[in-house]
């Protein structure tokens, strides 16, 4: 029988890869091949000789970089002692999810289709590659991957004689089954439940080491009247059983909770009050779930501390809910939410307003959701990641974390689930957590280093000023900080830390505030021109860029590249030359979030 073995494997920085990759599975599914679909990093490699068909759905993150549930796999496929023909026995093709406002659009999913080929593999339906910025958004170019797709591969892969595919309307089988434990009757106690989270099982996916730490302050460290709420907040250790070990540039992972209010709404509105805190299993592959499943599992903890309420729900979702619904106009709408007739319809309801998932299910009054699909149809909450804001220390780790509160498009408040989990956090509170490295390649001490940091870029900005004083004593000949805000008195974060440092001849700064002097930090920048000229060129100096994604990062290169046309002279093709030498040697360092 002819081998019709599928792997859909997905790159996914934001969720967007991941949902086609399950919305494809679905479909293939139907067709009756066995599919075998999880991220590229949690597939295993000794699969590859068995599998006969490779769909890779991938998007590009920062400057050209690989998803964080991706570089294991590039990584691999990268080594130079794989034989040529590793993959001669397989098809493939390749889906790239980017946005060509950022220079290296889709380079992930096009070094991957290249290294693929390069290996062996034979294109079977064209490649595609989607581009957020235009008008008919990724779902356009991501349905017309599809039907070529489906159609290639029906004509290499037929259906055997007399097979029909699955109809849309059929349910499909349940894949991650939960099942209450007949073995333990006995419910979890609200005492017990309570420390629930503090012991965990590791999954192979996530071997990181979990560390149980204490809140020893949560201070709001932007002023009261002012829009934005941003916390200082310190997680203590101790040192003699669980030492901390970091770096300048490392992050910390934070495994926040869902509201118990809405985790129990939930439960209410779906009848599984009197078996919520009775223990489940789960029958079938576990997901990959970071840090680990706690290690007493009720439905109660499952909801509050792995299936995500908050998230905005995307089309698989929707298609599997709608075989939930018992009303059939309800059924209808949802069917009309997972098509790709009119992607308007999942964006008008779903995106714009930025509804979450637990909004939805409270609003399709009909929808009563088998316990045993929970894990198929919710997501898992992902770890949060926030850069270390303090020197290194084995007993205790600080961090800066802006509180997410926002208007949607249609006036609607919106919050976080991790900040908004934060900002309840007391002093004695427990929380999880585990440190992730980074790859931060700092010059030594004797070169300096000019920070870039706009709002809360200050935070890793922090923890290599304070390292680099403690370490090796530096002053303001080796650190340099542009720094940017709104306004002096309500969100200069750690103001006084960074004038004090400055008195002290510790640090060079300077500042820019958008709502006083209309200026922002690229512009502190040039009109320092010379002096960062002096630095980049005769000094050897590092540039470390950190903030948020978007504009910012672009305009400041541009900048750079400014700054040396006018104190150097340097034509713009030379200064985007140059700072891409600095880029390729290490010395321009960009960190965006």
């Amino acid at each position: 029988m002819e081998n019709r073995t599928v792997a859909v494997l997905y790159g996914s920085e934001t969720g967007n890869a991941h949902d086609y990759a399950e919305t494809l599975t679905a479909l293939l599914e139907r067709y009756h091949f066995p599919v075998r679909c999880c991220a590229l990093d949690d597939f295993d490699l000794k699969e590859l000789v068995s599998i006969r068909i490779l769909i890779v759905l991938c998007s590009t993150t920062g400057q050209g970089e690989f998803p964080k549930n991706a570089r294991k796999f590039w990584k691999f496929m990268l080594k130079k002692k794989l034989p040529h023909d590793l993959l001669n026995h397989l098809v493939f093709t390749t889906f790239g999810l980017g946005d060509s406002s950022y220079p290296k659009f889709n380079w992930a999913a096009r070094k991957l289709h290249s290294r693929l080929a390069q290996l062996g593999g034979v294109e079977f339906s064209k490649r595609a590659e989607s581009d957020e910025q235009s008008p008919q958004g990724i779902d356009g170019y991501y349905n017309e991957f599809q039907r070529l797709l489906l159609d290639n591969l029906l004509k290499e892969f037929p259906l055997p004689e007399g097979v029909e595919p699955i109809s849309e309307d059929i349910q499909p089988p349940v894949k991650n089954k939960v099942i209450i434990d007949t073995r333990k009757p006995k419910r979890l106690t609200a005492d017990k439940s309570k420390d629930i989270a503090l012991v965990r099982e590791h999954t192979k996916s996530d071997p990181d080491n979990i560390i149980i730490a204490s809140v020893t302050d949560n201070t709001r460290i932007t002023a009261e009247d002012h829009f934005q709420d941003v916390r200082h907040l310190q997680l203590s250790v101790d040192p003699s059983t669980t030492p901390l070990s970091y770096s300048p540039g490392d992050t910390i992972a934070l495994y926040p909770t869902n509201d118990p209010r809405e985790v129990d709404l939930l439960i209410e509105m779906q009848g599984w009050t009197e078996f919520a805190d009775r223990r489940v299993v789960i029958d079938g592959p576990l997901p990959s779930i970071e840090g680990g499943l706690v290690k007493t599992l009720t439905l109660r903890s499952l909801f509050t501390h792995h299936l995500d309420l908050k998230a905005i729900p995307r089309r698989s979702f929707f298609a599997l809910l709608r075989h939930f619904a018992s009303d059939e106009r309800e059924k209808e709408k949802l069917a009309e939410f997972a098509s790709f007739k009119d992607p308007e319809e999942l964006y008008n309801y779903a995106n714009r307003p930025r509804r979450s998932i637990l909004e939805v299910i409270q609003e399709f009054f009909s929808v009563k959701i088998p316990l045993e699909y929970v894990l198929d149809l919710f997501p898992i909450i992902k770890p949060r990641l926030f850069s270390i804001a303090s020197a290194p220390s084995p007993d205790k780790v600080e961090l800066t974390v802006a509180i997410v509160q926002y208007r949607t498009a249609i006036r609607r408040i919106r919050r976080g689930l991790c900040t908004t989990w934060v900002k309840t956090l007391n002093v004695g509170d427990k929380v999880v957590m585990n440190v992730k490295r980074s790859n931060l390649r700092l010059p030594s001490p004797e070169r300096p280093i000019i920070m870039v940091a706009p709002g809360t870029g200050i935070a890793p900005m922090r923890s290599v000023i304070h390292d680099r004083i403690q370490q090796f004593g530096c002053t303001k000949d080796q650190m340099v900080l542009f720094a940017g805000f709104r306004f002096h008195n309500k969100d200069f974060l750690y103001g006084s830390e960074w004038t004090i440092l400055a008195e002290q001849g510790k640090l060079a700064l300077f500042t820019a505030f958008s709502r006083e002097a209309g200026g922002y930090v690229q512009d502190s920048l040039f009109l320092e021109a010379n002096y960062v000229a002096e630095l980049l060129t005769h000094k050897d100096a590092t540039v470390y860029v950190c903030g948020s994604s978007g504009k910012m990062p672009t305009q400041v290169r541009l900048t750079f590249e400014s700054i040396l046309q006018e104190a150097r002279g340097l034509t713009p093709e030379q200064s985007k030359q140059y700072l891409l030498e600095l880029e390729q040697s290490g010395r321009y360092i960009q960190e965006t979030w």
